[in-house]
């Protein structure tokens, strides 16, 4: 009698262990498909994406977006955010419903910036300092006005020699009589409208570069103490013959960068300003 107790009781065990590793079973069962159909939002191609296209063009035009995926199809990498990759282009071109993954993106100076130039245009550089470049906050794709500040022969010494006491120079050099005859008055005007900017750098220029091709870009004084220095540059997309007012305007005037709209602004001819109609009003 006692021992078929005994025997009652390790079935009952024996039952409730085996009901309890089902249950156990069935509810781990449960859970990973659970997890497996658990959306996450992930950011999703909305459109075809061509190779060479930069982030902040992917933003502005909205060619992707947020999407619920189910975890068990989420791609190794997947982004939830461009962030952290503005500045940055695609590698390769990216097919609509395609998830948008760290791999497909990469600084424009490792692939070269040819292929952001249109046929009908070049790329050129400028040395830019904090000010020029709008308190350096102008980034790759935005769209900029050229600025160009002449002074009259007369004028050119004096700044000159004002150029002279700051590490990066954009003033003009001594110019002929004939270079500028038609500048009777310092004048500023907008030279270039919507230019887009291609590029941020920098560049290297030593005290011997300066003396062997007469660069522009340090002053004498930088000159005579640094041995080297850095020089912060911006790369325009422009037209050939506005690269040749661009070059003309850096190397005889004072060239500034107005930041405007990604979509640009209106372009309309303005009468420049003079000590004559700087107060009068449009």
């Amino acid at each position: 009698m006692r021992l078929r107790v005994i025997l009652i009781i390790v079935a009952i065990i024996i039952a409730g262990v085996a009901v309890f590793g089902v249950i156990a079973y069935i509810s781990n069962i449960k859970q990973t498909a659970e997890k497996e159909v658990e959306k996450i939002e992930v950011l999703v191609a909305v459109q075809n994406i061509p190779k060479d296209t930069f982030v902040d063009d992917l933003v502005l035009s909205k060619s992707v977006e947020l999407q619920a995926i189910p975890r068990k199809y989420i791609a190794d990498g997947v982004l939830t955010t461009l962030d952290n990759f503005k500045g940055f282009v695609t590698i390769s071109p990216i097919s609509k419903g395609e998830q948008i993954t760290s791999t497909k993106f990469v600084k424009p100076e490792q692939v070269g910036l040819a292929f952001n130039i249109s046929g009908d245009m070049v790329a050129i550089s400028i040395p830019v300092d904090e000010v020029i470049g709008v308190s350096n906050l102008i980034s790759i794709g935005d769209m900029v006005n050229v600025i160009a500040t002449f002074m009259p022969e007369s004028n050119q010494a004096e700044t000159t020699a004002a150029a002279e006491t700051t590490t990066v120079s954009t003033q003009a050099p001594e110019t002929t009589e004939e270079t500028l005859a038609g500048i009777k008055e310092p004048i500023t005007k907008t030279l270039l409208w919507n230019v887009k900017v291609l590029y941020l750098g920098t560049r290297e220029i030593t005290a011997e570069e300066q003396k062997e091709t007469d660069s522009k870009i340090l002053s004498n004084q930088a000159a005579k103490e640094a041995k080297t220095i850095i020089v912060n540059t911006v790369t325009l997309a422009v037209s050939p013959e506005d690269a040749e007012k661009l070059v003309f305007s850096e190397e005889m005037g004072l060239v500034w960068l107005a930041l405007v709209p990604s979509e640009g602004v209106e372009v309309k001819e303005t009468p420049g300003r003079t000590y004559k109609n700087i107060f009068e009003e449009q």
